[in-house]
Protein backbone atom coordinates (compact mmCIF):
# COMPACT_ATOMS: atom_id res chain seq x y z
CA UNK A 1 0.00 0.00 0.00
CA UNK A 2 1.32 3.71 -0.47
CA UNK A 3 0.85 7.02 -0.26
CA UNK A 4 -2.39 8.47 2.58
CA UNK A 5 -3.69 5.26 3.74
CA UNK A 6 -0.93 3.02 4.24
CA UNK A 7 -0.72 3.09 7.77
CA UNK A 8 -4.09 2.19 8.33
CA UNK A 9 -4.24 -0.82 5.58
CA UNK A 10 -0.34 -2.11 7.13
CA UNK A 11 -1.70 -3.09 10.05
CA UNK A 12 -3.31 -6.68 9.49
CA UNK A 13 -3.40 -8.47 12.38
CA UNK A 14 -3.08 -12.99 12.58
CA UNK A 15 -6.98 -14.15 13.54
CA UNK A 16 -6.99 -15.63 16.44
CA UNK A 17 -9.19 -17.19 19.09
CA UNK A 18 -11.05 -14.10 21.47
CA UNK A 19 -10.56 -14.05 24.77
CA UNK A 20 -12.79 -13.81 27.14
CA UNK A 21 -12.75 -9.80 29.42
CA UNK A 22 -10.75 -10.98 32.43
CA UNK A 23 -13.21 -11.76 35.47
CA UNK A 24 -13.49 -8.83 37.99
CA UNK A 25 -12.84 -6.13 35.83
CA UNK A 26 -15.92 -4.26 35.09
CA UNK A 27 -16.59 -1.62 32.04
CA UNK A 28 -16.11 1.61 32.77
CA UNK A 29 -18.83 3.96 31.46
CA UNK A 30 -17.26 5.51 28.66
CA UNK A 31 -16.17 2.11 27.55
CA UNK A 32 -19.46 1.32 28.22
CA UNK A 33 -20.82 4.37 26.36
CA UNK A 34 -18.70 3.04 23.24
CA UNK A 35 -19.44 -0.34 23.08
CA UNK A 36 -23.50 1.12 22.76
CA UNK A 37 -22.32 3.18 20.17
CA UNK A 38 -20.82 0.76 18.26
CA UNK A 39 -24.19 -1.46 18.72
CA UNK A 40 -26.04 1.29 17.42
CA UNK A 41 -24.26 1.61 14.54
CA UNK A 42 -25.70 -0.29 11.45
CA UNK A 43 -24.46 2.11 9.00
CA UNK A 44 -22.26 5.09 8.81
CA UNK A 45 -20.95 7.71 5.99
CA UNK A 46 -18.82 10.82 6.89
CA UNK A 47 -16.15 12.71 5.45
CA UNK A 48 -11.82 12.49 7.20
CA UNK A 49 -9.40 13.54 7.37
CA UNK A 50 -6.54 11.98 8.52
CA UNK A 51 -3.51 13.11 9.16
CA UNK A 52 0.05 10.52 9.37
CA UNK A 53 2.59 11.14 11.44
CA UNK A 54 5.76 9.17 10.32
CA UNK A 55 8.97 9.55 12.19
CA UNK A 56 11.21 8.83 9.58
CA UNK A 57 9.81 11.51 7.48
CA UNK A 58 9.67 13.72 9.68
CA UNK A 59 7.35 15.73 7.83
CA UNK A 60 3.55 14.48 8.31
CA UNK A 61 1.35 13.15 5.45
CA UNK A 62 -2.25 14.75 4.91
CA UNK A 63 -4.91 13.14 2.74
CA UNK A 64 -9.13 13.22 3.09
CA UNK A 65 -11.55 11.44 1.53
CA UNK A 66 -15.07 9.81 2.80
CA UNK A 67 -16.41 6.51 4.41
CA UNK A 68 -19.11 4.62 4.40
CA UNK A 69 -19.88 1.53 6.41
CA UNK A 70 -22.64 -1.44 6.69
CA UNK A 71 -22.84 -4.22 9.20
CA UNK A 72 -21.63 -7.02 8.72
CA UNK A 73 -18.37 -6.26 7.80
CA UNK A 74 -18.70 -4.30 4.35
CA UNK A 75 -16.96 -0.57 4.37
CA UNK A 76 -15.63 1.56 1.81
CA UNK A 77 -12.90 4.34 2.11
CA UNK A 78 -12.38 7.10 -0.95
CA UNK A 79 -9.35 9.06 -0.89
CA UNK A 80 -10.37 12.20 -3.00
CA UNK A 81 -6.95 14.05 -1.75
CA UNK A 82 -4.04 14.74 -2.54
CA UNK A 83 -4.42 11.15 -4.39
CA UNK A 84 -7.42 8.88 -5.83
CA UNK A 85 -7.75 5.78 -3.89
CA UNK A 86 -10.10 3.28 -3.12
CA UNK A 87 -10.75 0.79 -0.28
CA UNK A 88 -14.27 -1.50 -0.48
CA UNK A 89 -15.11 -4.40 1.35
CA UNK A 90 -18.47 -6.57 0.54
CA UNK A 91 -17.76 -9.15 3.63
CA UNK A 92 -15.64 -11.68 1.86
CA UNK A 93 -13.60 -9.61 -0.68
CA UNK A 94 -11.20 -6.88 -0.50
CA UNK A 95 -10.10 -4.49 -3.03
CA UNK A 96 -7.39 -1.77 -3.03
CA UNK A 97 -7.57 0.27 -6.09
CA UNK A 98 -5.02 2.90 -7.21
CA UNK A 99 -6.06 4.32 -10.29
CA UNK A 100 -3.01 6.34 -11.32
CA UNK A 101 -1.35 3.03 -10.90
CA UNK A 102 -3.47 1.25 -12.97
CA UNK A 103 -3.06 -1.43 -9.80
CA UNK A 104 -6.17 -2.79 -8.02
CA UNK A 105 -5.30 -5.23 -5.11
CA UNK A 106 -7.93 -8.28 -4.04
CA UNK A 107 -7.73 -10.52 -0.77
CA UNK A 108 -9.69 -11.79 1.33
CA UNK A 109 -11.47 -9.96 3.59
CA UNK A 110 -10.92 -11.37 6.62
CA UNK A 111 -7.51 -9.99 6.71
CA UNK A 112 -8.35 -7.15 7.79
CA UNK A 113 -10.13 -8.61 11.05
CA UNK A 114 -9.51 -7.00 14.56
CA UNK A 115 -8.11 -3.87 12.55
CA UNK A 116 -9.66 -0.26 12.62
CA UNK A 117 -10.28 -0.68 9.19
CA UNK A 118 -13.31 -2.82 10.09
CA UNK A 119 -13.97 -1.46 13.81
CA UNK A 120 -16.90 0.64 13.01
CA UNK A 121 -18.46 -2.47 11.04
CA UNK A 122 -17.39 -5.10 13.23
CA UNK A 123 -20.46 -7.08 15.81
CA UNK A 124 -17.73 -8.30 17.92
CA UNK A 125 -17.95 -6.86 21.80
CA UNK A 126 -15.15 -5.14 22.59
CA UNK A 127 -14.05 -6.94 25.67
CA UNK A 128 -13.47 -9.91 23.33
CA UNK A 129 -10.74 -8.16 21.51
CA UNK A 130 -9.11 -5.38 23.25
CA UNK A 131 -8.07 -4.58 26.57
CA UNK A 132 -8.11 -0.56 27.81
CA UNK A 133 -7.68 2.87 29.16
CA UNK A 134 -9.44 5.86 29.97
CA UNK A 135 -7.37 8.96 29.03
CA UNK A 136 -8.09 12.77 27.53
CA UNK A 137 -7.70 13.56 23.78
CA UNK A 138 -4.35 16.49 24.44
CA UNK A 139 -6.30 19.17 21.84
CA UNK A 140 -10.11 18.56 22.12
CA UNK A 141 -9.89 18.34 26.04
CA UNK A 142 -12.34 15.46 26.11
CA UNK A 143 -12.25 11.96 27.74
CA UNK A 144 -10.52 9.64 25.24
CA UNK A 145 -10.42 5.43 25.32
CA UNK A 146 -7.36 3.78 24.24
CA UNK A 147 -7.46 0.42 22.99
CA UNK A 148 -4.55 -2.46 23.12
CA UNK A 149 -5.56 -5.76 21.08
CA UNK A 150 -5.28 -8.94 23.00
CA UNK A 151 -3.52 -10.59 20.46
CA UNK A 152 -0.08 -9.14 19.41
CA UNK A 153 0.02 -7.39 15.59
CA UNK A 154 1.35 -4.64 13.99
CA UNK A 155 -1.68 -2.32 15.38
CA UNK A 156 -0.46 -1.38 19.09
CA UNK A 157 -3.07 1.24 20.48
CA UNK A 158 -6.46 2.48 19.01
CA UNK A 159 -7.74 6.06 20.63
CA UNK A 160 -11.25 6.40 20.09
CA UNK A 161 -13.12 10.14 20.93
CA UNK A 162 -16.47 10.21 21.18
CA UNK A 163 -18.77 13.56 20.99
CA UNK A 164 -19.38 14.61 24.44
CA UNK A 165 -23.09 15.19 24.04
CA UNK A 166 -23.86 13.47 20.50
CA UNK A 167 -24.05 10.09 19.61
CA UNK A 168 -20.91 10.41 17.13
CA UNK A 169 -17.35 9.20 16.73
CA UNK A 170 -15.35 12.39 16.79
CA UNK A 171 -11.28 11.20 15.93
CA UNK A 172 -9.82 8.11 15.69
CA UNK A 173 -6.32 7.26 16.02
CA UNK A 174 -3.64 4.39 15.78
CA UNK A 175 -0.17 3.59 16.74
CA UNK A 176 1.89 0.88 14.92
CA UNK A 177 4.93 -1.00 15.96
CA UNK A 178 7.11 1.30 13.58
CA UNK A 179 6.33 3.96 15.55
CA UNK A 180 4.09 5.38 13.04
CA UNK A 181 0.40 7.67 14.47
CA UNK A 182 -2.45 7.77 12.04
CA UNK A 183 -5.04 10.31 12.87
CA UNK A 184 -8.64 10.31 11.32
CA UNK A 185 -11.42 12.94 12.37
CA UNK A 186 -14.58 12.98 10.94
CA UNK A 187 -16.97 15.56 9.93
CA UNK A 188 -20.64 15.37 8.82
CA UNK A 189 -21.33 12.09 9.92
CA UNK A 190 -24.70 10.31 9.40
CA UNK A 191 -25.88 7.02 11.11
CA UNK A 192 -28.15 4.19 10.33
CA UNK A 193 -29.58 5.70 6.95
CA UNK A 194 -29.81 4.29 3.69
CA UNK A 195 -26.75 3.09 2.17
CA UNK A 196 -27.05 1.56 -1.45
CA UNK A 197 -25.35 -1.77 -1.27
CA UNK A 198 -23.75 -0.75 -4.46
CA UNK A 199 -21.60 1.32 -2.44
CA UNK A 200 -19.84 -2.01 -1.45
CA UNK A 201 -19.16 -3.52 -4.87
CA UNK A 202 -16.70 -3.42 -6.85
CA UNK A 203 -16.01 -3.72 -10.61
CA UNK A 204 -12.48 -4.03 -11.72
CA UNK A 205 -12.17 -1.47 -14.28
CA UNK A 206 -10.79 -3.37 -17.88
CA UNK A 207 -7.02 -2.97 -18.86
CA UNK A 208 -5.62 -2.58 -14.61
CA UNK A 209 -3.07 -4.59 -13.25
CA UNK A 210 -4.72 -7.17 -10.81
CA UNK A 211 -2.60 -8.29 -7.87
CA UNK A 212 -4.30 -11.36 -6.09
CA UNK A 213 -2.85 -11.46 -1.96
CA UNK A 214 -5.22 -14.02 -0.84
CA UNK A 215 -2.74 -15.88 1.73
CA UNK A 216 -2.90 -16.41 5.26
CA UNK A 217 -2.69 -13.22 7.51
CA UNK A 218 0.08 -12.24 8.85
CA UNK A 219 2.57 -9.81 10.98
CA UNK A 220 4.28 -7.31 8.13
CA UNK A 221 8.12 -7.18 9.66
Amino acid sequence: MSRGYWVLWLCWLPICAWSAEPEGKGMPPLVERLQGFLNRVKTLEADFYQRVENPEAGVPGESQGHISTAKPGRFRWDYQQPHLQTIVSDGQTLWFYEPDLAQVTVANASRLDQTPAVLLSSTVALAQTFTWELSEEPNLHIPAIRLFPRQGGSVKEITLVLHPERDELLKLTTHDSLGHVSHFTFRGMRINQAVSAERFRFAIPPGVDIIEDRGQPANPS
